[in-house]
């Protein structure tokens, strides 16, 4: 590459006058990389925004825009990852455990917690409804499943099943 055309490529890229371009080369051994940064450094010359440097300026522009667009896919991409991975999750563990239905000592019913769930959502007051109604003629309701279940819904159905057979015998009394 001659003299010239060396001169026209550093004004096209760092969009300095022939003048500054010329005298840039010649203060660098006409080496089109030392040019560019000898003019970052006088300030005539916009550093680029990212941390390395190529010689097809337009193009650097294009690779940084498809690198975010990737960022912001992959980040998109992770979290629709993450959120199914978490649904799975709900899922199975609704699957693992169930909603007991006793009466007098004898289990009368046993559904998934997921189904509960989902009837819970379709039909809330009935369900609401069916189980104050339930408490009243002595079932009892609880959870059961594999591992460490929590206990504490089970004792807050215990309280609210002994509350109702409270209710019931005073009521029976008056």
């Amino acid at each position: 590459m001659d003299e010239l055309e060396k001169v026209e490529r550093l004004r096209e890229r760092a969009k300095v006058s022939y003048e500054e371009a010329r005298q840039a080369l010649t203060e660098c051994n006409w080496d089109l990389l030392d040019a560019m940064v000898y003019l970052e450094r006088q300030g005539k010359v916009e550093q680029p925004k990212q941390s390395s440097f190529t010689t097809q300026y337009e193009e650097s522009e294009k690779i940084e825009e498809a690198v975010n667009d990737t960022k912001q896919q992959s980040s998109v991409g992770a979290l629709l990852n993450r959120f199914i991975d978490w649904c799975k999750r709900i899922l199975k563990k609704g699957n693992e455990n169930s909603f007991v239905v006793e009466k007098e000592g004898k289990q009368v019913l046993s559904i998934p917690v997921t189904l509960l769930v989902i009837v819970a959502i379709l039909a809330f007051w009935l369900v609401f409804i069916v189980l104050i109604i339930g408490l009243f003629c002595n079932c009892r309701y609880y959870f059961e499943g594999p591992g460490n279940m929590q206990v504490d819904v089970n004792k807050a159905m215990d309280s609210a099943a002994n509350a109702a057979d409270t209710i019931k015998t005073e009521f029976t009394k008056k």
